[in-house]
């Protein structure tokens, strides 16, 4: 018998939906009434929600009906400000309950009010130049601070310049707190948290949780649930958050910060003289460091004492920008101090070309995430699609869930103090924070999984096809054989095409071809900002738009402008990045496969993302086309294929053609 939450969700969704004249789903309300139950049971869950399926109201119901707070976080703007803006309200009009809801930012989304007042008699403050229209922005942001609620950004009418921007906002790792700063009333990113500890649905970003997480729960105001949408993309945000990361620059931006908040000189110039050693060694060094040299070692031991001794030398309380140099300076001595002793579960590594930096993240993001997040709440990760495996089983396993043991409420004990710090079982001294950041080998936290099928007729909306007649992606002639077949394809689409390649040496080569051999107009990511190229792209039904990475995920392109997404390559990872290298060890390590264990997995997330640019309506139809012949001939060519929208199949370029003229009119 369905539980009191879910008769009252189901019918919170009935309601909305008649209002706003939408279809009844069934995959829809299945899902609503699973997330209903997961609330009622304190249960962990996974679903997948295919394109049209309606996740954001399956899950605004249930929150809705059962009183929840509960943080929701998205990884693109374009959902947050689609929840924000359209479904929450939707739900709030149609539910016959009181919703309150609030939108929380990053601080560096928000106009410091302290800076700005710095600019008055601090202006030496400022890490970079101000550019040529600074005195004019400054203008604007003044009569911008006088009017706005919120100092969002995002709420800007005029645009602005963005080192202007950065001039004037406070970084997460800067900011004193209210009560060290003399702008701590006032201040708009404090007053958006104060909103949101009134607000039972907190609408926030994947890089703004992950925050909340690295800080033990100090963040966010506490809540009883919390739901990641397209949480396929949440691991990489948490590790990240949970990581650290030094350059050069930084470090001598924060010395000449340091200088002018009133530091000692000598302390202040050891920090700059150290960045330029850092500098210099990196220069001579390339991927993976372990075990970390005696230089390294020697200059990360000499730079941290100088950023110690420097800060401590400064009179935080005589302004708030001193005091955001002593934050600043903390965040940094903290990163170089994890540096000169990584933990066994992290690995250390040089990034970047021209201008490198010293990256740090945890080989396992899932043995963070249980004790910080698991063990605490109940989370519901939803997406279009979690990947390959029964129970999305590879995801859940890198997040740090067990597919194999049963889902248990996560317990009494969390749910009433909800998100916080552990309790005093779980502390551990070695880490000066107070909390065990480190799960067991294993994990014990089951979950519910659920996947909906697609309210699309995608076996006769869509065609896959693989190119199997081009020679392997890793042979020289492919290169050429792949511009003509794009060109072919392109002509038979009549432009309406999105191409999606693995880099930006694929950006340069395809875009160039296109240019040279169409008469297309030609949008290239990089020459326009993304808003831009989405705009452009979505008005002119000929054009092509050629991108990379960025565009695998988040584009909404409905309707005839985009008929044909090309992929160049499977989208491995490059088999020298140090973190899915020290993953790939530590899965055989384990006894496992590090190929089918990590780079599948990953691959078949990511071609489910990118196939998934295409039909977005029931009106949609169109081609999607893989230049990569391993997709027909590989033996692992099925893992990603289960992952893939349920399109038809073909490897025959004259019934692509066939099938493209009938979609393209």
């Amino acid at each position: 018998m369905a539980s009191e939450t879910v008769n009252a969700a189901l019918a919170i969704l009935d309601r909305t939906v008649m209002g706003i004249d939408g279809d009844n789903r069934s995959g829809q309300q299945r899902l609503t009434s699973a997330i209903a139950q997961s609330i009622d049971q304190g249960c962990h869950l996974m679903a997948q929600a295919p394109t049209g399926s309606g996740k954001s109201l399956a899950y605004l119901a249930p929150i809705v009906a059962s009183g929840v707070r509960a943080v929701v976080a998205t990884a693109t703007l374009a959902l947050q400000d689609q929840l924000w803006r359209n479904d929450i309200p939707m739900v709030a009009e149609f539910s016959g309950q009181t919703v309150t809801s609030a939108l929380l930012k990053g601080r560096s989304n928000y106009l410091c009010l302290a800076r700005l007042d710095g600019t008055n008699t601090e202006a030496a403050l400022f890490d970079e130049r101000p550019g040529p229209t600074f005195s004019d922005d400054l203008i604007t942001l003044k009569n911008f601070a006088e009017v706005s609620s919120t100092g969002d950004v995002g709420d800007l009418e005029e645009l602005i310049a963005p080192e202007s921007w950065r001039a004037l906002t406070c970084g997460p790792n800067e900011c004193p707190g209210a009560n060290k700063c003399a702008q701590g009333v006032d201040c708009f990113a404090e007053r958006a948290r104060s909103q949101a500890e009134l607000a039972n649905i907190i609408v926030v970003n994947h890089a703004l949780y992950s925050a909340h997480l690295a800080t033990g729960g100090r963040l966010l105001p506490p809540h009883d649930l919390v739901v990641i949408d397209e949480a396929h993309a949440f691991d990489a945000v948490a590790t990240n958050a949970l990581g650290a990361e030094i350059s050069p620059g930084g470090l001598r931006q924060l010395g000449s910060r340091l200088r002018r908040a009133g530091a000692t000189a000598r302390h202040a110039d050891a920090v700059i003289s150290g960045s330029g050693r850092l500098e210099d060694i990196l220069s001579q060094i390339t991927g993976r460091i372990n075990p970390i040299p005696v230089d390294l070692a020697e200059v990360l031991a000499g730079t941290s004492e100088a950023v110690a001794n420097a800060s401590a030398s400064i009179k935080a309380k005589e302004s708030a920008l001193a005091a955001q140099a002593v934050k600043l300076s903390l965040t940094r001595l903290d990163a170089l101090r994890r540096m000169q002793a990584p933990d066994q579960g992290e690995v250390l590594w040089v990034e970047g070309d021209k201008r490198r930096s010293l990256r740090l993240a945890p080989v396992s993001i899932g043995k963070r995430l249980v004790p910080l997040l698991f063990s605490q709440t109940p989370v519901v990760l939803i997406s279009a699609t979690l990947g390959s495996g029964e129970r999305f089983s590879p995801l859940a396993q890198r997040l740090g869930l067990n597919p194999n043991v049963e889902c248990v409420p996560v317990g009494e004990r969390s749910l009433a103090r909800k998100v916080g710090l552990p309790d005093e079982e779980e502390m551990s001294s070695e880490d000066e924070d107070g909390f065990t950041l480190v799960a067991p080998e294993v994990s014990e936290i089951g979950y519910e999984a659920l996947s909906i099928e697609s309210p699309f007729d995608l076996e006769k909306q869509g065609l896959l096809y693989v190119a199997r007649h081009l020679p392997d992606v890793r042979e020289p002639e492919w290169a050429e054989a792949a511009a003509d077949e794009l060109c072919s394809l392109v002509a038979a689409a009549g432009g309406r095409t999105l191409v999606l390649c693995t880099s930006w040496k694929g950006v340069g080569m395809f875009s160039e071809v296109l240019e040279k051999r169409t008469n297309h107009k030609i949008l290239t990511q990089g020459e326009e900002t993304t808003v831009r190229l989405v705009e452009q792209f979505s008005s002119d039904e000929t054009s092509c738009l050629v991108a990379t990475r960025a565009f695998w995920q988040g584009l909404d392109i409905p309707g005839p402008a985009c008929v044909l997404v090309v992929i160049d390559r499977l989208p491995f990872s490059r088999p020298d990045d140090p973190l899915e290298q020290a993953r790939r060890e530590a899965a055989v390590a384990a006894g496992g496969d590090g190929f089918r264990e990590i780079d599948l997995p990953a691959a078949a997330l990511v071609l489910a993302q990118g196939t998934g640019r295409l039909i977005r309506t029931h009106k949609d139809r169109g081609v999607v086309a893989v230049l990569d012949r391993r997709l027909a001939v590989a033996n692992y060519r099925s893992v990603l294929l289960t992952t893939m929208p349920a399109f038809a199949r073909s490897v025959d370029l004259l019934e692509v053609k066939a099938f493209l003229a009938t979609a393209s009119t």
